[in-house]
């Protein structure tokens, strides 16, 4: 680049730019994986609520899994918690995966404002997105330990097995 020109004035920081862009997709990796573990959750639920192990229903399934693809996070944990007791932490880990998603994705670069334009700045953003990630991380996790014990549940039923998971 030419020094002193504009681009060079553009781009300054740039490495650090690259870094809040870096952190911000890690993030939105975690919620997506997230949705997608209490997608499957919830698939794996209607399927033994619906003895789909015993007598399988691929439309009624593709039906259910549409609905799942359509709908928010939020309307995934409203659904869920018809369908399974939310105990000890996980409801409040569950919300505040929601919290951080809708953090992440609705405004995080509004809520921030100009902050992108100062080193200091984006330091504070890397920092909120370290928390964001590390709280949609958890939450992602957890769905998926939930979502591996109810496929079992699934597999073991389907094989006559009980419920020994």
């Amino acid at each position: 680049m030419i020094s002193g020109s504009q681009l060079t004035v553009e781009y300054e920081g740039t490495a650090d730019r690259h870094e809040l862009y870096m952190k911000f997709g890690i993030a939105a990796e975690a919620a997506q994986l997230f949705e997608t573990e209490l997608g499957t959750l919830l698939l794996g639920l209607r399927a033994l609520e619906n003895d789909w192990h015993i007598s399988p229903d691929g439309a009624a399934a593709r039906e259910v899994l549409d609905s799942i693809d359509r709908s928010t996070l939020g309307r995934l944990l409203n659904d869920l918690r018809r369908h399974l007791r939310l105990d000890g932490g996980l409801e409040d880990l569950f919300s505040s995966g929601l919290k951080a998603r809708n953090q992440l994705m609705h405004g995080f670069f509004e809520r921030h404002n100009f902050k992108i334009q100062t080193q200091e700045g984006r330091a504070e953003m890397v920092a909120d997105l370290d928390d964001l990630h590390g709280e949609l991380f958890r939450a992602w996790r957890s769905a998926g330990k939930l979502a591996t014990i109810i496929a079992e549940m699934v597999r073991q039923r389907g094989r006559g097995g009980e419920d020994s998971v």
